[in-house]
């Protein structure tokens, strides 16, 4: 589950999911929300990300998804993901296109991913 933070010139994205790896997921499923759907050429990209901690891993995740909506156009559509330690491998599937220049960056502001009362819990502030 995720819900969308109203917030001036940024958007906060509440992540809730049974694991870290559920959590990283829905933080892509909220990106494709945000850049829209492509209709181009199927591409593949595989991302290993890794960070300090889980908090900078969620951000690192996001930041390369940025990134390839930014240079490449890629629009996301899916990923297999693996969590190991703070280290994250994901098998990107998506399109080329156009995704809509929503996002520019990833805050570091009020960023979370931990464990709450048996759910993972994320949060993450983009830079609109």
């Amino acid at each position: 589950m995720y819900r969308f933070v109203d917030h001036t010139a940024e958007l906060e994205v509440e992540l809730e999911a049974e694991s870290a790896e559920g959590v990283l997921e829905e933080a892509l499923r909220a990106f494709v929300e945000l850049v829209g759907t492509g209709e181009g050429e199927v591409v593949e990209r595989r991302l290993v990300v890794a960070a300090a901690d889980l908090p900078a891993l969620l951000a690192a995740w996001l930041e390369e998804l940025v990134y390839l909506a930014e240079t490449e156009g890629l629009v996301p559509d899916s990923a297999d993901l693996s969590l190991s330690g703070l280290e994250l491998s994901a098998l990107l599937r998506g399109r080329l296109g156009e995704p809509r220049p929503l996002v520019k960056a990833v805050t570091l502001h009020r960023l979370r991913l931990r464990a709450d009362n048996g759910l993972w819990r994320g949060r993450v502030v983009l830079d609109v």
